[in-house]
């Protein structure tokens, strides 16, 4: 099988060290025009987590701001609560202003320090590198045709909720945008989506016509507004309170909402020791599209965060078919799964595994209807044929409802959950159901429950000791989740008595 390379996105490694500039903030903060940033100019901050190059991990945090800055010196000052200072810097390979009419600014931050950017409302809470309280969104946006013009609901209430209970970390599982990326561009023409939604034929999408989004002449590019309206929104009162970890989904594709996500999430940046940030390639002419996708899609390569007590390993599985067991591909996704088992082997702390789309994933049973084959041939490949056993748990997306895989405790395999029910239009409201399968060749027990909610996992030593909850839109849990139930022979995640 001939073996295609896509081009990969570089790993953000930030230099340890904060460039702090000695400004003092006595006076007004000016933009490249010489005029004042009023506090409505900033429209959002966070923090993220990324990779240094030693492998150790680093804190960063971001700024948007609204209007296109002509170079850094419009940028922000980010303060810190003891008085320091660090001027951040304009993200480069910006979209298209006109589309896109604001200015990213980062910045490398330091561990347990909270900041605040400089005459503004706007706070980064301490980033701690021991998280204890850890809480899990999935696939959150809202579709146009049930939110419209207003923010995304229910995760704005599910998000609002989760501020409450402030957390140490924020881990998101994909999908962010679904107003914009409804899959039609115009009428039945739909953009390349990794063989989802009936792309699922011999080539899964690759070597079919490729149609994006954000193709020269499309009527529907990815955009500010809708990435405003589905996620920043809806995400005021939790956006600040912890580092975020941002997986890719598939509406993050390059043929969809991929702009945007490059943008505002993309583990590349600018500074010293960094990896290049990373933009999508050229997506084409709408009107004389590609013959095949091969050279218009990207791939993030994976990484892992060794936290003090708890391994974190962002796998990307957006353009992994659903429905086909091989395409070429699959090597790629060997190798990623390559790369997770020698990182997981040379840690002493367990690893969880984000990766948007489920390993495993069931969507009937009668007869039984699986997802994700590819990747489960692409793990069989590898030298191990599994997972390391020193993954202890994989988290996904993707499937727009809550399931959780549990297999034989002597199989070696970790559980799966999968928090896809954060805002998106469910795909099912059934109750709280638990069936026994044979599932990759493991018995396991899937559990599923078509509810609303987010993930919230309190853990106790390490990563193996730890109890969750799913919290729905009422701030009550529905289900208990504990790793110690798949040793009594139960689901990993049980209804709430």
């Amino acid at each position: 099988m001939r073996i295609l390379y896509f081009p990969i996105a570089g790993i953000l490694l930030l230099s340890s060290c904060v460039q702090h500039d000695g400004v003092q903030h006595g006076g007004v903060q000016h933009d490249d025009t010489n005029r004042p940033i009023s506090n409505n100019k900033l429209l959002a901050a966070y923090s993220m987590l990324a990779p240094a190059s030693d492998g150790s991990v680093l804190i960063y945090g971001r700024v948007i701001v609204d209007g296109v800055l002509k170079d850094s010196s419009g940028c922000p000052t980010i303060v810190s609560e003891s008085g320091n200072t660090i001027k951040s810097k304009q993200r480069q390979q910006r979209p298209d202003p006109s589309l896109f009419p604001v200015t990213v600014c980062e910045a490398v931050l330091e561990p347990n320090v909270s900041y605040q950017v400089a005459y503004s409302n706007l706070k980064l809470a301490k980033s701690s590198l021991e998280p204890k309280n850890i809480q899990i969104f999935g696939d959150t946006g809202c579709k146009s045709k049930v939110c419209n013009t207003s923010a995304a609901e229910p995760f704005k209430t599910l998000a609002s909720i989760a501020a409450n209970s402030p957390p140490d970390l924020l881990l998101h599982m994909g999908d962010y945008n679904y107003r914009g990326t409804s899959g039609s561009i115009s009428g039945n023409t739909y953009a390349y989506d990794a063989g989802d939604g009936g792309y699922g034929g011999k080539s899964c999408g690759l070597d079919e016509t490729y149609y994006s989004q954000n193709s020269q002449g499309s009527p529907r590019p990815d955009s500010w507004a809708n990435w405003n309206a589905d996620f920043f929104q809806s995400t005021q009162a939790l956006m600040g309170s912890a580092p975020w970890v941002f997986a890719r989904g598939n509406h993050e594709l390059c043929s969809r909402a991929g702009i945007g996500w490059f943008y505002l999430f993309g583990p590349g940046a600018q500074f010293q020791r960094s990896i290049k940030q990373q933009s999508c390639p050229s997506q084409g002419s709408y009107t004389n599209p590609p013959a095949t996708a091969v050279e218009h899609i990207a791939m993030i390569e994976p990484y892992g965060l060794p936290l003090r007590n708890l391994n974190v390993w962002v796998f990307d599985s957006a353009n992994a078919c659903d429905e086909l067991s091989t395409n070429q591909l699959t090597a790629q996704y060997t190798q990623q799964f390559e790369k997770l088992n020698t990182f997981a082997e040379r840690s002493n702390n367990p690893t969880w595994v984000m990766t948007h789309r489920p390993i495993w994933g069931v969507n009937g049973v009668s007869p039984l209807d699986t997802i994700n084959t590819q990747l489960q041939v692409a793990l069989s490949k590898t030298k191990q044929k599994a997972l390391s056993d020193k993954v202890a748990l994989s988290l996904s997306g993707h499937m727009h409802l809550y399931q959780s895989v549990t297999p034989n405790s002597d199989s070696g395999r970790p559980a799966q959950i999968v928090v896809g029910n954060s805002g998106v239009s469910l795909s099912n409201t059934t109750d709280n159901q638990s069936v026994s399968v044979t599932l990759d060749g493991v018995q396991s027990i899937v559990n599923t429950q078509g509810k609303f909610g987010y993930l919230k996992i309190q853990l106790k030593d390490n990563a193996l000791q730890w109890q969750g909850e799913m919290i729905g839109e009422n701030a009550k849990a529905f289900l208990v989740c504990d790793p110690n139930h798949a040793t009594n022979g139960k689901a990993i995640c049980e209804k709430l008595d």
